[in-house]
């Protein structure tokens, strides 16, 4: 087979992580099948082929853009493949040839991400019109649908009604090599003597970081040691964030460091006293299993696919309670020996999970959509 592979989001964070993964470990079990991954030319440093069944092809069409539904669909039939892999949905929906499409959540149809000025919000609201329709054509023409967690499969089939049959819900991983090698560096204004709660992430709305700090605000109030680390890219919604730490007196409780380094990641994972993930809506999950790969007991929302990917691993709480999750908190920093237990239980779910495992699944996808 000659399978082509939309690479054109290697340097986004979320998206890129799986496509290299994704490759990586295709490069490891198939030395067959003819590989042509698109890539556009800043990206190029990213991902270069090791197998000779694999090489790049430069394409430049930005994601999320009208080339992408014009002028990509002829792209890939002059390619004339067998198989194409969309690693999003939002690509080449009038695309017609046989195709796999991984849909990695549905929060664009459930949650408002818009951000920055006036014009700018109203420009994303508007875009989450074109987003459904051009979801709706791919997920009805797509051969082959990879999910990556049972939820989201669930979810298409319930509100698009897709057979089940045509869906793979393929998990990810967490075992890439970058914090494991990552030379320690401490984050300003944390000792190692202080109670950490780690979040790592952005700050959208539906991310629900405001119940952290809420119930931060109650936690310190017998815990005065414990502070808040949000690691991640400040954004629009940071001065919200801290406007709500003001009016409930904890803002010196609360670390903003910004993007951290991989050396401060390691850090963070390995210093903090549990990790918390508040979120309303994800498609997996994978802070939460670094978290466990790093030895970190995980305080997580009941939400969405998060139980799913987590199963006993986890100490679970109500996203909509930030009277549930202080408790929950105090709990884990009250009950070394629950934290304890967490952790080992953490090591032993994260063997279910590996990059090869999901090439190997998605690799199958391909198989099947050529059938």
């Amino acid at each position: 087979m000659k399978i082509v592979i939309d690479g054109r989001m290697l340097s986004w964070t979320g998206i890129g992580r799986y496509t290299q993964a994704l490759l990586e470990g295709l490069e490891a079990i198939d030395q067959s099948n003819d590989y042509v991954v698109l890539m556009r030319r800043a990206d190029w440093a990213k991902w270069e082929p090791q197998q000779s069944n694999f090489r790049r092809v430069e394409c430049n069409i930005e994601p999320y853009s009208l080339a992408e539904q014009t002028t990509l669909p002829r792209v890939l039939r002059g390619l004339a493949p067998d198989v194409v892999h969309l690693v999003t949905p939002n690509a080449a929906a009038r695309y017609r040839g046989r195709k796999v499409v991984t849909v990695h959540d549905l929060t664009l149809l459930d949650f408002d991400t818009s951000r920055g000025s006036l014009s700018r919000r109203l420009a994303a609201k508007l875009k989450r019109f074109p987003f459904r329709l051009i979801l709706l054509m791919q997920v009805a023409t797509a051969t082959r649908i990879v999910t990556v967690s049972g939820y989201v499969r669930e979810q298409l089939v319930k509100r698009f009604r897709i057979e089940r049959t045509k869906i793979s819900a393929i998990w990810n991983a967490a075992d890439s090599a970058d914090l494991t090698q990552a030379a320690e560096e401490s984050v300003p204004g944390l000792a190692k003597s202080d109670s950490v709660l780690l979040y790592v992430g952005n700050y959208y709305p539906y991310k629900n970081v405001r119940v952290l700090i809420e119930a931060l605000s109650v936690v310190v109030q017998t815990r005065p040691d414990v502070k808040v680390v949000l690691a991640g890219k400040a954004d629009e919604f940071k001065d919200d964030l801290l406007a709500l730490a003001e009016k409930l007196h904890v803002a010196d409780r609360i670390i903003l460091p910004g993007f951290v380094t991989d050396g401060q990641l390691t850090w963070l994972y390995r210093n903090s006293s549990m990790y918390v993930y508040p979120s309303l809506s994800e498609g997996f999950g994978l802070q939460g299993l670094e978290a466990m790969a790093q030895g970190l007991p995980v305080l997580s929302s009941t939400a969405t696919c998060l139980p799913e990917v987590y199963g006993d691993a986890a100490l679970y709480f109500d996203p909509h309670r930030s009277e549930d999750l202080a408790q929950k908190i105090v709990d884990l920093l009250e009950r070394p020996e629950l934290s304890t237990e967490l952790v080992a239980k953490g090591r032993e779910r994260l063997a279910m999970f590996s990059w090869r495992a999901t090439a190997e699944a998605t690799h199958q996808a391909y198989l099947s959509a050529q059938q």
